[in-house]
């Protein structure tokens, strides 16, 4: 059930009416903007293509990761999902087909973008396939690698890359399907939507990068929670706000709920702009979503600022 009362700052669920933003993405997901307003949107059908769209609206590809080096290991291709903008301005790539995360510098004077693995193994052994990434205020990276698992196997991990060394850290097994994930603006505590389970799960962050106490932290298990669709809602990539509240993108609804974390408690839901909502961002009191469904990105105006996980002034 949605919370009753009006949380501070939120408009209205029936005041937010999506607006199309762009179109004609292969499957759209992981949105992120950066300073000037350019747009980078992942095309996962489009395998390693990554998009950006210019605030005038041009569009181009940006980076095709299948057309650059370093390649994968053999026998894989790459195949881009999540990413985010770290504070020094370069893109941190959930590259799922490949096995990596990468980090591909924003290039600004018609260079082509240098493109570095952050990790593609843990203890010696590949990954399987990295889904979405988050950072903390240190600069360091957080995903999930789901690959194949589900309620019935509960496979996934998530882990951290450390900023200062590149150590890379499993945080936490035996996940059903671990997809996004948020650092919390305290930097306390981690967010994850399971999503097999239809959950999302929070953390406690230690000092020396663990994550510790998994509990749950909300479930989708009736309509309201599930969007106008019904069926199991999936919740996917997921964001904060400049306040603490969590938005969770949820895949069969096509809707953003937004949650109270420290009451666990279903604030609101807006309409996504349809079907298969993969992911949100927020920029400029906008949030973006990116709906597979459409193969486009709608923007909700919400009034509101999200968490600057760069640790940056924004617009």
């Amino acid at each position: 059930m949605i919370c009753a009362g009006e949380p501070v700052g939120l408009p209205p669920s029936h005041a937010v009416v999506p607006e199309l933003y762009a179109t004609g993405f292969e499957f759209a997901e992981g949105p992120a903007l950066d300073d000037a307003g350019n747009l980078y949107v992942v095309n996962y059908r489009g395998l390693g293509k990554i998009g950006r769209i210019a605030p005038d609206g041009t569009a181009a590809v940006y980076c095709d990761l299948r057309e650059r080096e370093p390649p994968p290991a053999e026998g894989r291709k790459a195949q881009a999902n999540g990413l985010k903008i770290d504070a020094a301005d370069r893109l941190i790539v959930a590259d799922a087909g490949g096995g990596r995360v990468l980090r591909i510098a924003l290039a600004t004077d018609g260079k082509r973008p240098k493109i570095e693995v952050l990790a593609d193994k843990y203890e010696g052994k590949p990954l399987d396939a990295p889904n979405d990434v988050a950072l903390d205020l240190a600069g360091n990276v957080y995903f999930s690698d789901p690959g194949s698992s589900n309620a019935e196997r509960p496979t996934g991990s998530i882990y951290r890359i450390a900023a200062d060394d590149g150590r890379i850290t499993r945080l936490d097994a035996g996940l059903a399907y671990p997809n996004g994930l948020a650092v919390a603006p305290d930097q306390k505590r981690l967010c994850l939507a399971e999503y097999a389970r239809c959950r999302l799960l929070i953390y406690d962050l230690t000092s020396d990068g663990r994550a510790e106490n998994r509990r749950v932290l909300i479930e989708f298990t009736d309509k309201s929670a599930r969007g106008n669709a019904g069926g199991p809602p999936g919740p996917d990539g997921v964001i904060f706000d400049a306040a603490g509240r969590l938005y969770a993108a949820m895949w069969t609804g096509g809707v953003i709920n937004v949650v109270d974390v420290a009451s666990g408690k279903l604030l609101r839901q807006y309409d996504a702009g349809g079907s298969q909502a993969t992911n949100c961002h927020f920029h400029g009191g906008w949030l973006y979503t990116t709906i597979a469904a459409k193969e486009a990105v709608f923007r909700l105006k919400l009034g509101i600022e999200g968490f600057d996980y760069r640790g940056k002034t924004r617009p």
